[in-house]
């Protein structure tokens, strides 16, 4: 049984002043000054911040609604991540197995961002030290022009002759290996050319692990080929990152390929030294490091660099090549000189 209302009281029972009252138009509201257009302002506010909510919302998950068809399957991002692992031990067979799998992934998962910038990186590093082993021969080459130049203008020793054909025959030599060499960094950038149009097609809005992964192949490219924005692309990357590693690098290769003053090559042996220190497993910061340190004629520096790097990967060819050419800096022994034979002592007669 429902509780009974309250019953009303009737009309009657009104004061006189609300008689009147009660017999006005009904639903009908007058408002006191402002109060109307004060309401209708609040209401226009709320519902112009639930539409920027709402904007908001949907700006932030605009990459993750995107990306959402092209999420990669967890074996591919495994994948990809065993090949930069590859890559940072820095020596040619681990960098081809890198890039092999790259190219897999890629073209399995054209979409997938990451792996098309390290590709472009692993590519790039396979032609910076075409370029290196192509600047070493070069510059033996202009070493045995010098003396070739200093023999037929002094016409000494007695066998110039026979020196200057010794020479002219190794600079042969080195040119025969020049050659494939040549047509390797052509080859090598052709491919790397197209593979950083891939790179640099980015959409406008993407994650940050995927901003940060185009900004490192598009520094190290420009470093490498020593392009005028070289040092600005390393800069963006040095923000990207959480810590600075591939930019330091980006800054070296920019600093030997164009060529940099000799307080430059300081100031980024320094850089790498730091690098090595906080991250040991960087094959790359030795070998540029050394690199660095020949070309300020510190061959005792690049020899302790290369050791090391040959401690920590013992695969690592580039680094053998280098040492191979550095001079020895191993003492000359000193002759032996025969000991020299007690006194003969001559027995004295007995009286």
């Amino acid at each position: 049984m429902e509780r009974p209302l309250p019953a009303r009281k009737p009309g009657g029972d009104l004061p006189p002043e609300l008689l009147g009252a009660s017999k006005s138009e009904p639903g009908i509201i007058e408002y006191g000054p402002g109060e109307g257009s004060s309401s209708t302002l609040m209401r226009a506010l709320l519902v112009l911040a639930v539409l920027t909510g709402l904007g908001l919302a949907g700006y932030l998950a605009y990459p993750a609604f995107r990306d959402r068809n092209t999420a990669m399957p967890a074996a591919a991002v495994e994948e990809k991540d065993r090949a930069v692992a590859l890559l940072r031990r820095d020596d040619a067979a681990s960098r081809e197995q890198a890039i092999q799998s790259l190219q897999s992934l890629a073209a399995t998962h054209p979409k997938y961002a990451e792996v098309q910038a390290e590709l472009a990186v692993a590519l790039t590093l396979q032609l910076a030290d075409l370029n290196a082993d192509f600047d070493r021969l070069k510059s033996q080459s202009d070493q045995l022009q010098a003396q070739l130049k200093g023999v037929t203008a002094s016409k000494t020793p007695a066998d110039w002759e026979n020196r200057a054909n010794a020479l002219r025959s190794q600079m042969q030599e080195l040119g025969r290996e020049q050659e494939p060499l040549r047509e390797a960094i052509a080859a090598r950038r052709t491919k790397l050319d197209a593979q950083m149009d891939r790179v640099r097609a980015a959409p406008e809005v993407e994650p940050a692990a995927t901003v940060a992964a185009r900004l490192k192949a598009q520094a190290l490219f420009a470093a490498v080929t020593s392009a005028p924005d070289a040092l600005a692309l390393a800069q963006r990357l040095r923000q990207a990152e959480l810590t600075a590693a591939w930019s330091l690098l980006a800054h070296a290769e920019y600093a030997l390929s164009s060529g940099s003053p000799a307080i430059t090559l300081q100031n980024v042996s320094k850089e790498l030294e730091g690098l090595r220190s906080q991250d040991r497993g960087l094959m790359r910061a030795y070998v540029l490091g050394a690199r660095l340190a020949l070309r300020q004629g510190d061959p005792t520096t690049a020899r302790t660099l290369l050791d090391e790097t040959l401690a920590l990967n013992g695969k690592h060819e580039f680094a053998q090549r280098m040492l191979a050419q550095l001079p020895s800096t191993e003492p000359t022994p000193e002759p032996t000189r025969a000991p020299t034979p007690d006194p003969i002592t001559e027995p004295v007669p007995e009286p």
